[in-house]
């Protein structure tokens, strides 16, 4: 997702964004457009909280609608412009009793984003491309999004294309509702052979094998979740910690496997199933944080160009 906000272990830890390469935009003036919907579930795990395991469970489904059209400004020079809407609706039912904590999970209910993506991006020269993202918009946990959750979190990256088959990246990632506020990541691309296909970075980092045309095979660690305000009067605090006018980062770390299948020459399938390394609501501006144990997750994505 655009709005990801992890903190900096976890970014250093899996390298962090690439973007696709730029020598790969489309080649003529006409737009390049593309439209994607995707939904994912992850199951219920047990839930820790100041100290104490077990005393609740989460569960989390995901949504997202995204689109963007790109054109060549001029010979090296790209622009594109779209939207981005998430939802991620938490459940986290009381099912066991309270041992000196609040009754309920101190987690909201619903995580939204809706945002506009703009990018940019200019060949230097032949090898060389920089690039600049930045998705202005509003990013809120609770039961409505409010003005709080005005951000534009955003990505500035350079591209070398070191041969015809490997490239690497490095930049800098600034997101105000993050622990890390500004963030430098890395990534590359290298493709081995014709059939096979790496990306190390955020937020998948995958080997790909084609099958044959129209069909692939990807295994690999992704990443899920974002940066969000509060401001909801229903989301209990957690003792005499408050959880009001403050942040909260969720994220999870999936391992998983799945095929992505082109049903026509311009609809495309994903299909995906794992399991959930870490997932947590962390306020980290209050020291608190909601862990859970690993959980089952699968993910389906349709997506068409044109």
């Amino acid at each position: 997702m655009r709005s990801l906000a992890l903190r900096g272990s976890v970014v250093a830890c899996l390298a962090a964004v690439i973007a696709s390469p730029v020598w790969a935009q489309p080649a003529g003036r006409g737009p390049a457009s593309s439209l994607e919907v995707s939904f994912s579930h992850s199951a219920a795990s047990d839930a820790d909280l100041l100290g104490r395991s077990a005393v609740g469970t989460v569960a989390v489904d995901a949504w997202s609608l995204s689109g963007k059209t790109t054109r060549v400004l001029r010979p090296g020079v790209f622009a594109s412009v779209g939207g981005t809407w998430e939802q991620y609706s938490v459940d986290a039912p009381v099912t066991k009793p309270s041992i000196g904590v609040s009754s309920t999970l101190p987690v909201p209910e619903k995580l939204r984003g809706a945002a506009i993506d703009l990018a940019g991006a200019m060949a230097l020269d032949g090898d060389w491309m920089v690039s600049l993202t930045v998705s202005p918009g509003f990013y809120s946990a609770g039961s409505s999004p409010g003005s709080d959750g005005f951000n534009a979190p955003g990505l500035l990256l350079g591209t070398r294309k070191i041969s015809p088959t490997f490239s690497v990246a490095v930049g800098l990632r600034f997101d105000a509702f993050s622990d890390n506020s500004i963030l430098p990541v890395a990534g590359l691309r290298w493709q081995p052979a014709p059939e096979w296909r790496v990306s190390l970075g955020a937020p998948r980092t995958e080997a790909v094998y084609t099958v044959r045309k129209g069909i692939e095979l990807f295994g690999g660690g992704s990443l899920q979740g974002g940066g969000f305000a509060i401001d909801d009067p229903r989301l209990q605090s957690a003792g005499t910690i408050s959880l009001r006018d403050t942040y909260v980062d969720y994220q999870e770390i999936r391992a998983g496997a799945g095929v992505r299948w082109a049903l026509t020459e311009t609809v495309s399938l994903e299909i995906e199933g794992g399991w959930v390394v870490d997932r947590r609501f962390d306020y980290y501006e209050r020291g608190l944080e909601v862990k859970t144990d690993g959980a089952s997750f699968w993910h389906v994505e349709l997506s068409t160009r044109f």
